[in-house]
């Protein structure tokens, strides 16, 4: 998103790159797999885990020159320097499409599906079916006013300025829940569900399914020791300050592996997977079903 030029001179830069890394993981967040060749359930938590799906696909997007890159399927022109990326299965066909959301006029531009106007500059996209009926659904999460605004669905005010919204199905009920990580006291506040203090300031959060449970478990990784802090499964080190965690199933075992992908040196770390060169620094870390709309 732009910012004002001079809200970025007063930024420090360390706080700039902890900012710059928890956007990119937000993206990532709310743009991991999200449907799954041939899974039977209609919501995005519970497609993921319903049949053994093929591995993510590594992919990067280049506000640079608007192009995703999808490592063994090809390059695609679709977007504008600025765009926020927000592929999705939008239509029902169980492929991702490829999107942006355009923060200059607050339009969703879905290749090959429709052209949306939903939210304003300075909302954060946040892109799930949160109704369960198989279809990605547009919403954004309003920082200035704490409110969701799920177009057909609802509009929910959840959270404060400051969080970081985080939708995950974290009950394994095969529904998305509003859930929003909050940096200033490093609590997770999940509607109907709980008040989880994990976490500190400037961590960075990665809830995922870790352990195979189908419940997305709660998660931060902090970017000053590069360590993964997974509430109630393990802590490990992997990775290290500047890089940006990504989350996916890399090799198909229906369990989140850890991921970073290293701007420095374009390549994306994938704990206990493979080490791979697939981007260049400015780029955005995607990862996503096998199946896209190219």
């Amino acid at each position: 998103m732009h910012a004002n030029p001079s809200t970025r001179r007063r930024t420090p830069p360390r706080r700039r790159a902890v900012a710059g890394a928890a956007l990119a993981a937000a993206v990532a967040t709310v743009l991991a797999p999200v449907a799954a060749p041939g899974a039977l359930a209609a919501t995005p938590e519970a497609a993921q885990v319903t049949q053994v799906r093929q591995p993510s696909t590594i992919a990067v997007f280049r506000p640079s020159n608007g192009t995703w890159y999808f490592r063994g399927l090809g390059a695609v022109g679709y977007g504008l320097p600025g765009d926020v990326p927000v592929a999705g299965d939008y239509n029902g066909d169980r492929r991702v499409d490829l999107a942006v959301w355009r923060p200059s006029d607050g339009k969703w531009y879905i290749r090959g599906v429709a052209i949306v106007p939903w939210g304003l500059n300075g909302d954060i996209p946040v892109p799930r079916d949160y109704n369960g009926d198989g279809r990605v659904d547009l919403a954004v999460w309003r920082p200035s006013d704490g409110k969701w605004y799920i177009r057909g669905v609802a509009t929910v005010p959840w959270g404060l300025n400051g969080d970081i919204p985080v939708p995950r199905d974290y009950n394994g009920d095969g529904r998305v829940d509003l859930a929003v990580f909050r940096p200033s006291n490093g609590t997770w506040y999940i509607r109907g569900i709980a008040t989880v203090p994990y976490g500190l300031n400037g961590d960075i959060p990665v809830p995922r399914d870790y352990n195979g449970d189908n419940r997305a478990d709660i998660g931060v990784w902090r970017p000053s020791t590069g360590i993964w802090y997974i509430r109630g499964i393990s802590t490990v080190q992997w990775g290290r300050p500047g890089d940006i965690p990504v989350g996916g199933d890399f090799n198909g075992d229906n369990k989140a592996d850890l991921a970073v992908f290293r701007p420095s040196d374009g390549r994306w770390y994938i704990r206990y997977v493979a080490t791979v060169p697939w981007g260049l620094r400015g780029d955005i870390p995607l990862s996503t079903p096998a199946r896209v709309a190219l």
